[in-house]
């Protein structure tokens, strides 16, 4: 048998294994959360190495060598991880934890090299990059020259006893946040997809939105904002949607590379959007310690503006070229999918909703369930009885793939907090960014900013949150930012790099589809996105919009942040009822900008001009009106 026969069947068998695993521990919870997450862990890093060396080309020679050495890390990621899942009690003894065994060294030292290399495979190396330098500091620290950095430096066999043996490195809470709780969502976004879900939610879309003025874009909104905030990947979604309606839009007379950055973005709003909002928001509740439904109903208001943002953009640039919407024949009848499947798909969603926010269960209990009543109710149509009979391994084999991200990104980032912790460096790291920005929050957050754009470059959005939730958040809290505001702000940007150049993984994604040009689509998404920048900032400065102070207060700030969203829109975009010239245009982003700021005096001036702005508009003479809104997005009228 071919050694490439026999690495697809391995991965069959332990992508089913693991989510098997995943499976029967949220019903039963049996195993104690050592001996869970080394299993998780040891089943994941075994597909990482059986799954990546496809991806390496070369003559028949290298191949067989990269899946034989494949096959073998794939074993020893088994039995350095079942190692722990059998012998863990013994392993926390003191003694053996000051002193660990041999094997244990060994053992150990191997693991976090293969965690290192399996994470590099499957986020590229910033992030072990980040972990090695971090883990040379915690080792090498008595040689650093600052004496603000120096520390007496942590010996190998405390890094291993502490990386290998106990929750504080590999296996930390992070990873258990993976094990107990995301991975169940996956399995249910994977149902979702498998079962016609995204396709389900394309025609509601459709069927709402298809008829009016640039109907395919406000498909792509709505489409991309259900499924997207299920999916949990900006990429996935654009891959998942992006295929349907950015022809749909080009057939309306929408430019390629406009369509490729509307489901871009539309896209990546779907990792702040609830009731799912990706692996991200799972580990925020964690590292916050509160319920999973309390950082859905923060991030509800900031993610409606995001996408109300998008939805004006769109209308407007619909409005300025006169785009009809589809063919009566080519939009669905919302009875008739509604009929069809809204029983199957919208009842498990709101299934959801009820058992977290009224019921108030555990997360993963809540979306297992939703699995459960998914399935029951796929068993009402014959099509889906025949998917579920006929590619029920592959939803599970499936499910394991796309969790690697989320296992691996989780096993690093325990590393990094392992090196902060037992060097100390945690401890200073918040006055050291505060020393930086001068105690000006505007400024920290500006440095908070810069970094998670830049490691999102090269980092999913949840590693990237990962990351600047242990480094930066802190910063934000100790000068007077509510907890929950300074990690949504973490997690916005983190979100917001995949649409920011000149590394905008979803507008790559979208630019094969739309056939133009990525950068581009990614200078034209970062655009229609700068009113999202504003309303992280705002969170920051007015938690209200995170439905933090008085109902009052949360009224009011939504209140400006609405009107702000489409004055600042429409200087963006420069176009109302006609074209905006220069002047105008400034003036409108400039009231868009103080209605978003969070002081009542700036926003109170902002929607005066406002007002004063959008009554010259409606009395200047209309004109002649150009084709195209904005110079610098050329717009074709069909």
């Amino acid at each position: 048998m071919r050694i490439e026969k026999i690495t697809d069947r391995l991965v069959i068998f332990l992508g089913a294994a693991l989510t098997l695993f995943q499976i029967y521990t949220a019903f039963y919870m049996p195993f104690p959360g050592m001996m869970q997450r080394s299993i998780h862990l040891g089943l994941g890093l075994a597909l990482v190495f059986l799954i990546y060396p496809k991806e390496r080309p070369g003559d028949k020679t290298q191949k067989t060598l990269s899946y034989t050495l494949g096959i073998v890390l794939c074993v020893a990621a088994l039995i350095s991880c079942f190692n722990v899942a059998f012998n863990w009690m013994d392993m926390a003894e003191p003694m053996r934890l000051t002193i660990p065994w041999q094997s244990d060294k060994i053992l150990g030292i191997l693991l976090i090299i293969m965690v290192l290399w399996g994470t590099k495979k499957v986020t590229g190396w910033a992030m072990p990059l980040i972990a090695v330098v971090f883990l040379l500091y915690a080792y090498l620290g008595k040689y650093v020259p600052s004496a603000l950095f120096r520390h007496p430096g942590v010996r190998l066999p405390q890094i291993v006893s502490m990386g290998y043996m106990c929750t504080e490195g590999i296996f930390s809470s992070v990873l258990g946040v993976s094990t107990n709780q995301v991975f169940i969502f996956l399995l249910f976004g994977q149902l979702l997809e498998s079962l016609g879900g995204s396709d389900f939610f394309l025609r509601l879309a459709n069927s709402g939105f298809g008829k009016v003025r640039g109907g395919p874009a406000k498909v792509a909104i709505f489409g991309s904002a259900l499924f997207g905030s299920i999916s949990g990947s900006a990429v996935a979604n654009v891959v998942g949607t992006g295929t349907i309606t950015i022809p749909l839009m080009k057939k309306v007379g929408i430019t390629p590379y406009f369509a490729g950055a509307v489901e871009s973005v539309a896209s990546t709003g779907g990792l702040i959007m609830p009731p799912v909002m990706g692996a991200a928001a799972f580990i925020m509740a964690d590292i916050l310690g509160v319920p999973y439904w309390d950082v859905c109903k923060a991030a509800a208001i900031p993610a409606i503006l995001y996408y109300l943002a998008l939805y004006i953009c769109v209308d407007l640039r619909a409005r300025a070229l006169n785009l009809q919407g589809l063919p009566d024949d080519e939009v669905p009848d919302a009875k008739k999918v509604l009929k069809e499947g809204g029983h199957i798909y919208i009842a498990p969603l709101a299934v959801l909703v009820y058992v977290l926010a009224v019921l108030q269960y555990p997360a993963d209990k809540a979306c297992l369930y939703c699995c459960i009543l998914l399935v029951l109710l796929s068993l009402t149509k014959k099509e889906l009885r025949e998917v579920l009979r006929t590619k029920w391994l592959e939803i599970l084999v499936k499910t394991a793939k796309s969790s690697l991200t989320v296992i691996m990104a989780c096993a690093c980032a325990g590393l990094i907090l392992l090196a902060l912790q037992s060097s100390g460096l945690i401890l200073k790291l918040a006055n050291i960014l505060i020393a930086l920005s001068g105690g000006e929050l505007w400024l920290l957050l500006i440095l908070i900013m810069i970094g998670s754009l830049i490691m999102g470059m090269g980092l999913p959005a949840s590693a990237c949150y990962i990351i600047l939730a242990i480094l930066g958040a802190p910063a934000i809290v100790s000068l007077g930012v509510p907890p929950m505001a300074a990690h949504l702000f973490v997690l916005y940007f983190g979100a917001m790099s995949a649409i920011t150049p000149p590394v905008a993984m979803a507008a790559f994604a979208a630019a094969p589809i739309a056939q133009a040009s990525a950068v581009k689509i990614g200078f034209t998404a970062f655009g229609m996105a700068i009113p999202a920048f504003l309303i992280a900032y705002c969170m920051a400065f007015q938690p209200a919009l995170l439905l933090i102070g008085t109902w009052n207060e949360i009224l009011m700030s939504v209140f400006f942040c609405i009107i702000g969203v489409f004055c600042l829109t429409v200087g963006i975009q420069g176009y109302m009822l006609r074209k905006v010239p220069l002047v105008r245009r400034i003036l409108w982003a400039a009231s868009g900008i103080m209605l978003i700021a969070p002081e009542l005096y700036s926003s109170v001036i902002g929607l005066i001009v406002g007002i004063i702005l959008f009554f010259i508009e409606k009395r200047v003479p209309k004109g002649k009106t150009t084709q195209n809104p904005d110079p610098l997005v050329n717009v074709r009228n069909p």
